[in-house]
């Protein structure tokens, strides 16, 4: 009778054990599929066609505009989680974002060639220059280009690594519990390290991956966080298309 209920208890502690980790899964979906298919689908680019040793003309585009459709689809998809971004943050939090995000800028461009590139890390962008289209074309790719730069980006990083895994890394059984803007050293220190490590320029975004963390700590608004993202794309694109320094996309 003993060994029944025991052999039952055991197989109700199971059950209660995988649909926890159901519940988990189901949980993670909203914040890690659209940046895997984003990272994924830029691993592919590197295969694309080439024609004197730059990317194809044709292909790219193409491959960026259906990039673009695919991850904006699962980002609509899964929008359960731009909840996160609510409320949106006041007048000051929003100012303070727009400098965080200038100052961003300015470490991506001004640290250029300032330190050494990783041997395990990609050693460059793709580095389309889209000055070899036909005028139509040209602004129709810089307009996607742009989009998904400003629009695209920041909304799908900012949801993985400042609102789930800052939270996951403080508490992985519920990150759902931890309150957004709740930042330890730990959490800043390994996001950064690996958002760093997801870029070939990693030192400016180390240091990008800090002040991000620092910003969602002081404003507790993942709002601020999405603003700067959006500010230092758009001001990092503008100096790419004003200067043709096309190396940072």
């Amino acid at each position: 009778m003993s060994s029944t209920y025991e052999s039952g208890s055991t197989g109700a502690e199971q059950d209660r054990r995988e649909a926890a980790e159901e519940r988990r899964t189901r949980e993670m979906l909203p914040y890690a599929v659209p940046m895997f298919a984003y990272v994924a689908l830029s691993g592919l680019e590197g295969y694309l066609p080439q024609v004197d040793n730059q990317p194809s003309a044709v292909w790219y585009p193409l491959a960026y505009a259906g990039k673009v459709g695919i991850v904006g689809l699962l980002a609509w998809w899964y929008r359960s989680a731009w909840k996160d971004y609510r409320p949106f943050p006041g007048v000051g939090s929003v100012l303070l974002a727009t400098l965080t995000g200038l100052v961003v800028t300015g470490l991506w461009v001004g640290l250029d060639g300032l330190y050494p590139a990783l041997p395990f890390l990609s050693s460059q962008r793709v580095g389309f220059d889209p000055m070899r289209l036909a005028s139509g074309a040209r602004w129709g790719f810089l307009f996607v280009r742009m989009l998904g730069l400003v629009a695209l980006v920041p909304v799908i990083e900012e949801l993985f690594w400042r609102s789930f895994l800052i939270r996951w890394l403080i508490d992985p059984d519920d990150f759902l519990r931890v309150p957004i803007g709740q930042v330890t050293p730990l959490a800043a220190g390994v996001t950064s390290v690996l958002f760093a490590l997801a870029h070939p320029e990693w030192l400016p975004a180390l240091l990008t991956g800090l002040l991000w963390a620092w910003l969602l700590w002081q404003t507790r608004s993942l709002s601020t966080c999405l603003i700067s993202h959006a500010v230092a794309n758009l001001a990092l694109g503008i100096y790419v298309i004003t200067t043709g320094d096309w190396k940072y996309w």
